[in-house]
């Protein structure tokens, strides 16, 4: 006999979790003590339990990570979605916990996909990436500030402050390198990426992270996808030695970057991709 599904909305905040399953709802902090407490409640819910909990600005990383080692389906719906579900159904107030009793209506009807072991795998690599960008940035910014400073006492600072920043990205590169040896999926996709010529461990480290989709969509998914992300790539030419940067956005063709990430390695230039998913309206400083 097939086991009932159940679903269980969770609400998060940065420091508690509203749960919410029928008519019975509760509170649980939003830490590792509070993680424990809510799977041991789901383990003794009767029948098989599915958690439907929204995005919430990275604080619902970690009790994605303690669901899915504790074996828990576990799904993450857009909020936009929801909300536009529970105007439908004229449900218009909203607390945290309406907002968990919400999930479940949305996921009774909807019934949404689980998250699998290899995209919380994607989603570290995704965390590990994102913090090297911005210590790669902090570099930079320290390092032209060291150029524009004279006090002796201030220069040491700096040169400190820069060393302590370039330990912290070698760092980085080995866990990036390390966590994608232990996949095996991910270093199936890197070990493709860096057969074609030009792309190195560095470039295939950040389309894993920030395309997880590779190996998945066709040429035309990959096209929209593509589109709807602003890009910058920087080219250098080297043959005249001269760096330069291409803005690749919605206005071009999605093949344009795609081309010159993987494509454009010839005799007189070489790719590489510099950053991704740039706010709107916020200039790239490289």
């Amino acid at each position: 006999m097939k086991e009932e599904l159940v679903y269980l909305g969770v609400d998060i905040a940065k420091s508690c979790l509203d749960a919410a399953i029928g008519s019975e709802k509760r509170r649980f902090a939003n830490d590792a003590v509070g993680h424990r407490a809510l799977i041991k409640w789901i383990k003794e819910i009767e029948g098989l339990v599915q958690v439907i909990c929204e995005p919430s600005g990275g604080y619902e990383r970690a009790l994605i990570r303690a669901l899915v080692g504790a074996q828990i389906r576990v799904s993450l719906v857009p909020a936009n979605r929801v909300r536009q579900f529970a105007r439908a159904a004229g449900i218009l107030a909203k607390t945290d916990r309406i907002d968990a009793k919400v999930l479940c209506i949305f996921a009774e009807a909807m019934q949404p996909g689980t998250i699998s072991g290899s995209q919380l795998e994607q989603e570290h690599l995704r965390e590990l990436e994102s913090q090297r960008r911005h210590l790669t940035h902090l570099l930079v910014m320290e390092q032209n500030r060291g150029a524009r400073v004279s006090d002796a006492c201030v220069v040491r600072l700096n040169r400190s402050l820069i060393n302590q920043i370039k330990k912290q990205i070698a760092q980085l590169d080995l866990l990036i390198k390390q966590h994608i040896e232990q996949s095996a999926e991910l270093s199936a996709k890197a070990a493709k990426l860096t057969a074609i010529t030009g792309v190195g461990a560095r470039t295939a480290a950040l389309l894993l992270a920030q395309m997880p989709e590779l190996g998945r969509l066709n040429r035309r998914e990959v096209a929209h996808w593509s589109e709807s992300h602003r890009l910058i790539v920087t080219v250098e030419r080297c043959a005249a030695n001269v760096r330069s940067t291409v803005v690749v956005d919605r206005s071009a063709t999605a093949s344009i970057w795609l081309r010159l990430l993987l494509h454009a390695t010839t005799r007189s230039c070489a790719t590489f991709i510099s950053d991704c998913e740039l706010p709107a309206n916020q200039p790239n400083l490289l």
